[in-house]
């Protein structure tokens, strides 16, 4: 069944959280370290009131200007505090979980760390999921097939929960955060709201690394090591 679309806009105010090495996804968690002193008083902030943290790339070339605001990706995930520790020196340990995609409109607020107004994202060609449905089945049939190709001891590490997941879209979501992939690859992910596309990616993907799981059985067979090439 496919699900009514959204309202087309829909603004929020949401901390900034720019790092050169995260990407994740809504309906995931993101865990982190706090250290730097804005970023403690971004996590107290949203402690206190609830506000969403969004996590969004920099730009290349950040280096210079880390301190100041360096150019960041337009295009993010805000997340929920989760969980929190806060430590006796002020640092925290937190887990986010991602809420929505988003677009910048306008950074704002005169805080130690960044704000901004943002442009909710949602989902195009969404539909409603459960394990007897087509999709549900054709995508966990092909992670399954994946995962049972892998050394013994590997495959009994992999675990993909998508039972609560009651939308395709969250589900190819947390199916794509499993896979490890280049950030630009993400990031790409990330910005493409069209769940439709994003099941053939993450089908596309699966299917790679079946293949590539594939051909280092058959290397290991002849003796070859494929890590040395």
């Amino acid at each position: 069944m496919n699900i009514p679309d959204q309202p087309k806009t829909s603004l929020k105010t949401i901390s900034l959280f720019p790092l050169p090495n995260s990407v994740f996804y809504p309906g995931t968690v993101l865990p982190l370290h706090i250290f730097e002193e804005r970023y403690r008083q971004m996590v107290a902030d949203s402690i206190d009131s609830g506000q969403w943290i969004g996590m969004v790339l920099l730009q290349p070339g950040y280096e210079e200007e880390y301190y100041k605001s360096p150019d960041i990706n337009p295009i993010g995930c805000a997340g929920s505090l989760e969980q929190w520790n806060r430590h006796d020196d002020g640092k925290y340990d937190i887990v986010l979980r991602g809420q929505s995609r988003f677009r910048i409109i306008r950074e704002v607020g005169d805080t130690l760390y960044r704000q901004a107004e943002v442009e909710l994202l949602h989902n195009a060609n969404d539909q409603s999921v459960d394990p007897s449905s087509e999709h549900y089945r054709r995508l966990i049939g092909n992670f399954h097939a994946f995962t049972s190709q892998l050394p013994l001891d590997n495959a009994q590490n992999v675990e993909m929960d998508v039972q609560d997941c009651k939308t395709l879209g969250e589900m190819v979501d947390r199916v794509a955060y499993f896979f490890d992939q280049q950030l630009s690859e993400r990031q790409h992910f990330l910005e493409e709201l069209d769940v439709l596309k994003r099941y053939q990616k993450i089908g596309e993907l699966i299917d790679l690394k079946k293949r590539i799981v594939h051909q280092s059985a058959l290397f290991a067979k002849k003796g070859f090591d494929s890590r040395l090439n």
